[in-house]
């Protein structure tokens, strides 16, 4: 678990002041650059912006690789700016906090190479070991990914090498397993939601089978016959392939309106001969899957 490291409380209202400020009003390159960090787009790492960190504002941080990026613009070339810009990284460093740097040109003219540099740095460093001693019984969980992986931008968005971009990814969330179950779709070229579906009483195992099938049968109503469909479940890629949802989950009056849903699925399987590519989303290559709704 780590912590998010904030000013006392002397000064932390006028930074948070300034803080809002510059979230309200950030430069063309800033915004570019939080395009590509926001929602975990970024194989699934975490970035808060204009974030506080004891005495400084960091444009942009990474809490849990305590990775600080900084989007310099025109002034930071300046003398007395390059002084206390120094003084201001090893402060930082002190902290533990890796800090890399970017021109606004830099990032304005060559994001996916900006992108790339940021994930090499995310790869290079390792994460602080957990300050409790609980394991966390999560599979899906932030892990150290093998080796970095060049971005390709498509659509102007970034995705990993070996990523089909015509593609849509699905996830599910469940609250408690069983508990309030929804899915949803993201479509990998524009970063856009295809369809959402729940809340409603299930499974997570579900809940990824009935993604793929609404994936499937959206695709096949538009003529999509050969859009990718991304899961990061063995288990709802079995199921599809064999047509049919092995849950263990009790069938009574309260599952009984998601066991029709279910059945319905099945039946869909059955009689429609699609051939979209259902592949397995690597998390440990790209990170989270995009569909996924961060709440771990």
């Amino acid at each position: 678990m780590y912590v998010h490291e904030t000013a006392d409380g002397a000064c932390y209202e006028l930074l948070k002041a300034y803080a809002d400020y510059h979230k309200n009003h950030p430069t063309e390159a800033e915004s570019i650059m939080w395009e590509f960090l926001k929602d975990k787009q970024l194989y699934g790492h975490q970035f808060h912006r204009q974030h506080i960190i004891n005495d400084y504002i960091a444009d942009f941080v990474n809490l849990h690789r305590k990775l600080v990026v900084e989007v310099d613009g025109q002034y930071h070339l300046e003398g007395k700016q390059i002084v206390k810009d120094k003084s201001r990284t090893e402060d930082l460093q002190r902290q533990g906090f890796t800090i890399i740097r970017f021109t606004n040109e830099e990032v304005i003219a060559n994001p996916a190479q900006v992108l790339n540099t940021i994930k090499k740095q995310l790869m290079e460093i390792i994460p602080p070991k957990s300050n409790t001693t609980k394991k966390s019984s999560s599979p899906r969980e932030e892990t150290p990914y093998a080796s970095p992986l060049p971005l390709e931008e498509v659509g102007g968005r970034l995705l990993a090498a070996g990523v089909h971009p015509d593609a849509w990814a699905v996830d599910a969330a469940c609250s408690g397993n069983p508990g309030p179950m929804e899915y949803q779709a993201v479509d990998l070229q524009t970063g856009q939601r295809v369809f959402h579906f729940g809340p409603m009483h299930g499974t997570n195992n579900i809940g990824e089978f009935l993604a793929i099938v609404h994936a499937l049968a959206l695709c096949w109503q538009r003529g999509l016959t050969t859009k990718t469909i991304y899961s990061d479940s063995y288990n709802a890629i079995l199921w599809v392939k064999k047509r049919q949802c092995k849950t263990k989950l009790e069938r009574n009056a309260q599952t009984e309106p998601l066991y029709e849903i279910i059945e319905r699925a099945e039946l869909w399987l059955r009689t429609h001969d699609y051939h979209n590519p259902i592949l397995k989303w690597e998390t440990q290559k790209w990170g989270e899957v995009p569909a996924d709704f961060g709440r771990k």
